[in-house]
């Protein structure tokens, strides 16, 4: 069992030799002792600005040889309520605890976020661009059109779970990066997104959060999903999240 921690910079990682830190970024400094690099062997390193973590999903499904993988980030955590593995003082979940959750569940993601407020929908096509939204919606109908109505119950939800965060057999892994990727490298050949603003331009890392939840749903009946409590070492600031959200919500200010 390897859980990979994706990072670009240095940082304090866990004890716990189930979690191996994974950088991306192509920042030539080390970031810890031991790592490994999204950028060797069969990898798409030099997509990370726009596909964020997805660089080091896709070093994961076409390099990894563990039987279970999972995917963290170097300040995001599935938590624990146990002392046994702490970070900064924060609970994390050890790779031991996952692997015993693993008993009971085929796969651990990010327990959802309710933006009460508003849809999935509405919420990426305020905060991103419409363009994308459409073109994802059609690259589904024209890739995998038995998905469709999968991805219209998602987006027509409030509930989303992000991040990309995941542990589970690299087996079932392997089949929703099969299903992703071909997915959003048709979208990179059709959006313009070089001329987007830094932040925009990570267009394939937040299509893929809405994706996985696509995946999963299509999922049900089929395998069993758990939903995990996330930290975030540095802690979140909820009240200026809650003031985005409105923003974008009611001003359209992106």
């Amino acid at each position: 069992m390897k859980v990979y921690v994706v990072s670009h910079r240095e940082y304090e990682f866990p004890s716990d030799d189930g979690f191996l830190p994974i950088k991306v970024g192509g920042n030539p400094k080390e970031i810890c002792n031991k790592y490994v690099e999204d950028s060797i062997g069969d990898n798409i390193a030099p997509l990370n600005p726009s596909f964020c973590e997805l660089t080091a999903a896709y070093w994961i499904w076409k390099n990894s040889q563990e039987d279970i993988v999972g995917l963290a980030h170097y300040r995001r955590y599935f938590s624990s309520s146990s002392d046994d593995l702490k970070i900064k003082n924060k609970r994390i979940a050890s790779t031991a605890e996952l692997k015993e959750l693993l008993v009971h569940a085929d796969i651990l993601v990010a327990k959802p976020r309710n933006y009460y407020i508003t849809t999935i929908k509405n919420h990426y096509i305020h905060a991103h661009h419409l363009s994308d939204y459409t073109q994802l919606r059609d690259e589904i109908e024209l890739q995998c059109p038995a998905y469709l109505k999968d991805f219209d119950d998602v987006m027509a939800g409030k509930k989303i779970s992000l991040y990309n965060m995941f542990v589970c057999k690299k087996s079932l892994i392997d089949d929703y990066f099969s299903w992703l990727f071909p997915i959003l490298f048709a979208l990179e050949r059709k959006i313009n997104y070089q001329d987007y603003d830094a932040y925009q331009k990570r267009v394939f890392g937040f299509m893929a959060e809405r994706l996985f939840n696509v995946w999963l749903h299509h999922q049900r009946g089929q395998i069993s999903v758990k939903y995990m409590p996330v930290v975030n070492l540095d802690g979140e600031n909820l009240l200026l999240k809650g003031i985005g959200l409105l923003k974008r919500h009611f001003w359209s200010k992106k």
